[in-house]
C-alpha cells in the first residue's frame, strides 16, 4: 500500500485523490491557473488599449508665431526727396510723345528717316530734362529743375517749396518764393500736384505741356 506525504490539501481533495480522481483535481487546479492568466492578459490588453487611445488624441496645434508689425508706408514727400534721387523726363510716357508721333507720321508718312528726325526734334524741344526735390544749405525744401546741354546737366530753376496735403500716392507742392532762374514748368501757378506711380515714377499735369512723366534714378546727379 503506498504511503502519502502529509499534504496541506483540503480533506475533500485528499479524499478525491484516494478515490481515484486525481485528474479531476489537476484539471480544476489548471483551470484556476488559466483564469488567473486570462485576467492578467485582459488587464494588459486594457492598458494597451488605453495607451493607444491616448496616442490617437492629437495635441492641440501650437499657436502661430506673432505677426511682425506692419511697416509704416512712406509718404509721397519722403519718396520724392530721397537724397541723390533724380527724376528724369520720360518722353515716351508723356503727352508730348503722342503729339509728336501723330504730327511726324502725317508729315513723313513715306520717309522713316525724316520721321525719326522729327520725333527727336520734338523731344529736344522739351528742356525740363530732370528735377529733384531736395534741401538747400539752409535746410529748406526746394524744387530744382535741370536741362541737358552738351550732355551735361545745368541747373536752370529752383524755388523754395512746402509739402501740403499728401498720402502714399500724391502730394500737393506749394511754391513759397525765393525763385532762382526761369521756371520751365508751372510758371503761372503757385501750387501743383505730384502723382506717384510707386517709388520710381511720377506724373505731373501741366496746363501747357499736358501729362509729363518722370522716372527715378538714384545716383544720377553724381554721375553727370
Amino acid at each position: 500500500m503506498p504511503v502519502f506525504a502529509r499534504s496541506s490539501a483540503s480533506p475533500d481533495t485528499r479524499r478525491a485523490y484516494r478515490t481515484g480522481a486525481p485528474f479531476i483535481v489537476l484539471i480544476a487546479l489548471g483551470a484556476g491557473a488559466c483564469g488567473s492568466h486570462a485576467a492578467s492578459d485582459a488587464a494588459a490588453k486594457s492598458a494597451a488599449d488605453q495607451q493607444a487611445a491616448a496616442a490617437k488624441v492629437k495635441a492641440p496645434p501650437a499657436p502661430p508665431p506673432p505677426a511682425d508689425p506692419p511697416k509704416a508706408q512712406k509718404l509721397a514727400s519722403e519718396i520724392l526727396s530721397v537724397p541723390d534721387k533724380a527724376w528724369v523726363f520720360s518722353f515716351e510716357g508723356s503727352a508730348a510723345s503722342d503729339k509728336a508721333k501723330a504730327d511726324c507720321d502725317a508729315r513723313f508718312e513715306k520717309d522713316p528717316a525724316g520721321r525719326a528726325r522729327c520725333i527727336a526734334k520734338a523731344r529736344d524741344a522739351f528742356s525740363a530734362d530732370a528735377m529733384e526735390f531736395t534741401r538747400d544749405d539752409a535746410g529748406k525744401d526746394v524744387w530744382v529743375i535741370y536741362k541737358t546741354k552738351n550732355k551735361r546737366l545745368i541747373k536752370v530753376y529752383s524755388v523754395e517749396i512746402e509739402y501740403g496735403e499728401q498720402d502714399q500716392d500724391s502730394v500737393q507742392i506749394k511754391k513759397l518764393g525765393h525763385e532762382v532762374g526761369k521756371p520751365l514748368l508751372f510758371a503761372d501757378v503757385q501750387q501743383f500736384k505730384v502723382k506717384l506711380g510707386g517709388e520710381y515714377s511720377l506724373e505731373l499735369q501741366d496746363d501747357k505741356q499736358g501729362l509729363l512723366s518722370y522716372d527715378a534714378r538714384l545716383g544720377y546727379f553724381s554721375t553727370q
